[in-house]
């Protein structure tokens, strides 16, 4: 695998049936040298917004990664609360920039997963896997600009 989350890679992965987040674990898990499985189980529930359509799971997923590498454990750590918190701003803050919105339901053009009566049209997650690869490639950039 790849350095970096490709929105093919990213697809690959959907069509196998995981979920946004799921992509993005693991590329997380690849980037820091974790387990696989146990980031693809820990993001399963994020997909679809926490399938109720709220943050987009490839978003919710590289927040965790910001706080992997960047946050913090211990108490009383003022420094390290603004670091995360300025790094999920910056990433939250570009991925608007780029795509309008960080609710799955306005990404995915009204679909809500949590309606009991949805529907998705054939096109509903056609620009999923392009969340993946840039909400992932934000994350990296933050992490890079952090590390020098």
């Amino acid at each position: 695998m790849a350095n970096v989350l490709t929105e093919a890679r990213a697809n690959e992965m959907m069509d196998a049936g995981f979920h946004c987040s799921q992509a993005v674990a693991e590329h997380i898990a690849e980037k820091f040298g974790l387990d696989r499985g146990y980031y693809l189980r820990m993001t399963a529930g994020l997909g679809a917004g926490c399938n109720h359509g709220d943050t987009c799971g490839a978003i919710s997923a590289s927040i965790m990664g910001l706080g992997i590498a960047m946050g913090f454990d211990k108490e009383g750590d003022p420094e390290a609360d603004a670091r995360i918190k300025d790094a999920v701003r910056e990433l939250e803050a570009r991925f608007i920039e780029k795509h309008g919105s960080l609710l799955c339901r306005d990404l995915l053009n009204g679909y809500d997963a949590a309606d009991p009566n949805r529907v998705s049209k054939p096109d509903t997650w056609a620009n999923c896997g392009k969340y993946c690869e840039d909400a992932a490639a934000l994350m990296d950039e933050i992490i890079d600009k952090k590390e020098e």
